[in-house]
C-alpha cells in the first residue's frame, strides 16, 4: 500500500483520526491517536515521537529501571514510523483508521528491544537461508458478561464445543467476530465455541513474514474492542477459570524455498512426507522448547495451562496428528505441509512468540539437529524419556537466559529488558497474599 492509497482510503471513508499502534514487550497494545491533517502532513512519512520510558513498564504500569537506561538515561523520545501495508479502516470506531508502526531512535535506527523489530531480525536470518515464513496463530479466548471479584457469567454455558445449538445461542457474537475481522482483512477459516463456558476459538488464513504476527496482534485488539462495545469482556488471559480449559494460541507455520516457491518441509519420498529440513526445524524447536516457553507463555498465569491430560502440552514431544504433543504435524502434505506448535498460550505477544519459534527452528536447520522418533501408539503425557516443560515463568526465564543461541538470535538487549520486566512481575506476585491462601489457612491455623 502506498501513501497515495492511504490518502484515498482516508478520503473515501471520511476518516478523522488515525491510531498509530504497536505491541510492547509486555504485550500491551500502545497507541497515539493522530488527527487526520497532522497525520497526512507529518506523521505518515516522518513519524511521531513516543516516550522511550513506556517500554520500561510492566503489566501493572510500574517502571522497571533495569528494563531500560533508567533515570540516568533521561528516557528520551523514540519515533513511531508507520508500516503503510498495515493501514486499515476500523469499522467499529467512529471515523477512525489504524496503522501499525515500528520503533526507531531519533537517528532512525530500529529500537532493538521492540517486539516487531525482534521478529524482523529473525525473518532476516531465515531470508539468508533462502527461506520464507508462512503461518497463523489459532487463538482461543473467553467472552464473559461478567468477570470480576464477584464471580463470572459466561456468554454461553456448558462444555459443548462445536455445538450448533450452543453456537446458535451466541450467533450474534460469532457473526460480529467474523464480519468485523473480515473488514480489517483478517479472513476467518472457522469460528466456534471451545471446551469451556464462554470460550471461543478462531482459525484464520495464514500470512507471510511479519504479517502473520501483525494479524494476530490486530485480531486480539479487534475482538476485545468489538465485545466491549456490547458490554462484554473478551479476555486472552490463558487460564481465567480454575479447573476449566485454558486458552491456547497454537501456531501453524511452514517454510518455503524463496527461489522456487516450493514447500521446504515436504518430501514425498520420506515415510512421514517430511524433508530433512523439516526434521531439523522440528528438532530445533524441541531442543529450545524450555527457552521458547518464556516468550510463548509469558505470564505467571500461563503455566496453569501446561498440564497433562488437558489437550495442552506438558512435555517436549512431537507426533503426527497427535494433539497431546507439543508439536503436532497435521495430515496435509505437498504445498500444505506445516507444523503446529501447541506450546503458546493465548496471552503471548505474537511477534515474540513467533520470533522464538522460528529462531529455534532455524538453529535446528543450521546445525542439522537430529529429530527423535515421533510419539506413535503411545501416551505422550506418560512418555518417561521426554523432558518436562517449565512449570513456572521463573523456570522458563532461567532457561531463556541460559540459551545462548536464542539470546543471540533474539538480541541480548531485548532478552535483558524482557527478563527485567518479567522478574519484576514475578516479584510482585510473590509478595501478594492470594485468596486461595486466605481461604485455606485463615481459620485452620
Amino acid at each position: 500500500m502506498t501513501y497515495e492509497d492511504i490518502n484515498q482510503l482516508i478520503a473515501d471513508n471520511d476518516i478523522e483520526v488515525i491510531r498509530v499502534v504497536f505491541n510492547d514487550i509486555t504485550n500491551v497494545s500502545r497507541a497515539r491517536n493522530i488527527p487526520v491533517k497532522h497525520f497526512q502532513d507529518t506523521v505518515m512519512q516522518k513519524g511521531v515521537q513516543y516516550p522511550s520510558a513506556m517500554l520500561s513498564v510492566d503489566t501493572s504500569a510500574n517502571f522497571v529501571l533495569a528494563a531500560g537506561a533508567g533515570f540516568a538515561g533521561g528516557y528520551g523520545s523514540w519515533l513511531l514510523k508507520i508500516d503503510p501495508e498495515t493501514f486499515r479502516i476500523i469499522p467499529w470506531a467512529k471515523k477512525s483508521a489504524r496503522v501499525i508502526a515500528d520503533l526507531y531512535t531519533l537517528e532512525e535506527v530500529p529500537v532493538p528491544v521492540a517486539p516487531r523489530s525482534v521478529f524482523q531480525r529473525v525473518l532476516q536470518e531465515l531470508d539468508k537461508e533462502g527461506l520464507a515464513a508462512y503461518g497463523a496463530a489459532e487463538l482461543e479466548f473467553y467472552i464473559f458478561k461478567q468477570y470480576d471479584e464477584h464471580g463470572f457469567d459466561p456468554t454461553w454455558t456448558g462444555l459443548q464445543c462445536y455445538s450448533e445449538i450452543k453456537q446458535g445461542e451466541i450467533d450474534e457474537i460469532l457473526y460480529q467476530i467474523v464480519s468485523g475481522l473480515a473488514a480489517v482483512d483478517i479472513h476467518v477459516e472457522a469460528a466456534n465455541t471451545e471446551y469451556g463456558p464462554g470460550q471461543f476459538e478462531v482459525s484464520i488464513n495464514p500470512a507471510w513474514g511479519i504479517a502473520q504476527a501483525d494479524v494476530a496482534f490486530t485480531l486480539k485488539t479487534a475482538i476485545k474492542e468489538m465485545m466491549a462495545q456490547q458490554g462484554l469482556l473478551a479476555t486472552f488471559m490463558t487460564k481465567p477459570l480454575t479447573g476449566l480449559s485454558g486458552s491456547g494460541s497454537h501456531f501453524h507455520h511452514s517454510l518455503y524455498h524463496k527461489a522456487t516457491g516450493q514447500n521446504a518441509l515436504f518430501d514425498p519420498e520420506d515415510a512421514y512426507g517430511l524433508s530433512d529440513l523439516a526434521k531439523h526445524f522440528i528438532a530445533g524447536q524441541l531442543h529450545h522448547a524450555k527457552a521458547i516457553s518464556a516468550l510463548a507463555n509469558p505470564t505467571i498465569n500461563s503455566y496453569h495451562r501446561l498440564r497433562p491430560y488437558t489437550f495442552a502440552p506438558s512435555n517436549v514431544t512431537w507426533g503426527l496428528e497427535n494433539r497431546m504433543c507439543m508439536i503436532r504435524i497435521p495430515g496435509a502434505r505437498g504445498q500444505g505441509t506445516h507444523i503446529e506448535n501447541r506450546l503458546p498460550g493465548a496471552d503471548n505477544n505474537p511477534y515474540l512468540m513467533m520470533a522464538a519459534i522460528y529462531a529455534a527452528g532455524l538453529d535446528g536447520i543450521r546445525r542439522q539437529l537430529p529429530v527423535p522418533p515421533p510419539v506413535e501408539n503411545e501416551d505422550a503425557y506418560a512418555k518417561a524419556d521426554a523432558s518436562s516443560l517449565p512449570k513456572s515463568l521463573g523456570e522458563a526465564l532461567e532457561a531463556l537466559n541460559q540459551d545462548e543461541v536464542l539470546v543471540n538470535l533474539l538480541g541480548p538487549e531485548f532478552v535483558q529488558a524482557f527478563t527485567a520486566l518479567k522478574t519484576h512481575e514475578i516479584n510482585r506476585f510473590t509478595d501478594h497474599v492470594s485468596d486461595w491462601e486466605v481461604k485455606e489457612y485463615r481459620e485452620l491455623f
